[in-house]
């Protein structure tokens, strides 16, 4: 149990990489296995004994006030700050301490709101204190590190030098800032106030610099970068397939198939894994082929066939059409014998019959009427 420690979750990003997905929905938000993303990591933080939970909001705060009733669930105390306005992440967490958010005398655990990871909390939050750290980052190993804060460890993962976005010759570590650390609450008074500062570029350069006590923690344990579609397909299944200990909505009726209230899967078509939302509807004669998201109100018609593939909530499948590798937000239409491939439908965008798009990025509200699209490339 770790409730010494309070957390911190950054979720004011607006998730541009993932539009159109996250045109309407904060990125914090957005469903991994029907589960709003934020609702999976204020879990993992209950289930590791952490009570006191800060969520410090931008971009659509508003969309957030059903976060409130699933954290009380828990059993967390979950305090809400809105900035401003955009103010970075050294600058977010300065106004929230400024507000009087954090006690100085409790390691503070901070996690960016896009963090699909399962850290091991109370392990990090023993080697932080054990070595005094002013900040201890949760470290993961990447192969390309050209996109994230790359460290290089010393003696007992001493902080010896940190690189934001590294060219790739300038060093040759691949443990990378996970989005997940360890902070000396006490270290945010470094950070200038009402000011729009970047904790990674700002402060922690100096603070290397400065040899102050900077360690890394590295266990091994899951994360994912879910910036690009792919990646959050990779997310959403990997969750299905219990690489991380992230859980699906919906009752476990099978191994591996979690449905909603008022589903029938008596003579369903599915392969497993794949979870099925409240009151989806998938005729007979369609099939899911395994890796499938179906949010709540989702209907599949007849001879329509899915695999590895978000769909959200209130979304109809037409007769025959072939969704595969695919995000379909909520509200669209997708008409009869189309083909989605590697495609991401926006929220209520119409598709008519016979098109078909591979590589594509459809933006929301759009309408295609039915034959006239052959391929769009993204």
């Amino acid at each position: 149990m770790v409730d010494a420690v309070q957390a911190v979750i950054l979720a004011g990003g607006k998730g541009t990489r993932l539009r159109p997905i996250t045109a309407d929905v904060p990125k914090s938000l957005v469903p991994i296995a029907n589960r709003p993303l934020v609702s999976h990591q204020l879990r993992h933080l209950a289930h590791a004994g952490v009570t006191d939970v800060l969520l410090a909001l931008g971009h659509n705060a508003e969309q957030f006030d059903r976060v409130r009733y699933f954290a009380e669930a828990l059993g967390l105390n979950l305090r809400v700050i809105t900035e401003p306005e955009p103010l970075g992440t050294g600058g977010a967490l300065r106004w929230c301490a400024d507000a009087g958010a954090f006690d100085e005398d409790r390691p503070l655990l901070w996690l960016n709101g896009d963090v699909v990871a399962s850290p091991d909390i109370a392990g990090l939050r023993d080697f932080h204190v054990d070595r005094g750290a002013q900040v201890t980052f949760w470290l993961t190993s990447v192969r390309d590190v050209s996109a994230f804060g790359v460290v290089e460890l010393g003696s007992e993962g001493f902080v010896e030098r940190f690189l934001e976005k590294p060219g790739p010759e300038e060093t040759d570590s691949h443990l990378v800032n996970a989005g997940v650390l360890m902070l000396d609450p006490a270290v945010l008074r470094r950070i200038p106030p009402e000011t729009f500062f970047s904790f990674e570029q700002g402060l922690l350069p100096s603070l290397v610099r400065e040899r102050q006590p900077l360690y890394g923690f590295f266990e091994g344990s899951y994360w994912l970068d879910i910036g690009k579609p792919t990646s959050y397909l990779a997310a959403n299944r990997h969750v299905l397939e219990g690489r991380i200990d992230w859980r699906p909505t919906g009752t476990l009726a099978e191994d591996g198939l979690w449905v909603g209230e008022g589903v029938n899967i008596d003579g369903l078509g599915v392969i497993r894994p794949a979870v099925l939302g409240d009151d989806v509807k998938v005729e007979p004669g369609a099939q899911l082929f395994g890796r499938t998201v179906l949010g709540s109100g989702v209907t599949v018609r007849k001879g329509a066939q899915l695999e590895n593939c978000v769909i959200y909530d209130d979304v109809e499948i037409g007769h025959d059409t072939e969704v595969f590798g695919s995000v379909v937000c909520q509200g669209a239409t997708i008409g009869d014998n189309v083909v989605l491939d590697r495609t991401i439908v926006g929220a209520r965008t119409v598709v008519g019959d016979r098109n078909e798009l591979r590589g594509a990025r459809l933006w929301q509200d759009a309408r295609f009427e039915p034959g006239v699209i052959s391929v769009v490339p993204a």
